[in-house]
């Protein structure tokens, strides 16, 4: 009886294993928008302004951005370099603080965030 019931947890479990969905490996928000749970990406439903706060809840000292220009299809766009945000110590700071020092321009974009080992992928739109 014991094996039975271990193989039923087992057969349970695994399935849900394979099928759950891990694009938001912690929460995180921009513009005061939670991104919202995808089958291979957030994403934050209304597009946000250029200078949107971005924050992420997370534990770590050092939080890796990265920005990336997308396509309508959420193709990359060939060409230009991601732009990076980094927030060390801190949980909170707006997109237009990237390392070069340049804004981003309106349009489509995906933002891969890494803190604690995982990464969170979300797609976004600046109006």
């Amino acid at each position: 009886m014991k094996r039975l019931l271990l193989f039923f947890i087992i057969s349970t479990a695994f399935p849900y294993g394979l099928f759950a969905n891990d694009s938001l490996p912690f929460p995180v928000s921009l513009g005061g928008q939670a991104a919202k749970e995808g089958m291979l990406f957030a994403k934050i439903e209304n597009p946000v302004a250029a200078d949107a706060e971005l924050a992420v809840e997370s534990k770590s000292d050092m939080i890796i951005v990265n920005v990336n220009m997308v396509t309508a299809k959420n193709e990359p766009v060939p060409g230009p370099t991601p732009a990076v945000i980094l927030l060390q110590a801190k949980t909170k700071t707006n997109i237009d603080k990237t390392m070069d020092g340049k804004n981003l321009p309106s349009g489509n974009y995906i933002m891969s965030v890494v803190s604690e080992g995982k990464t969170a992928s979300i797609l976004f739109t600046i109006k």
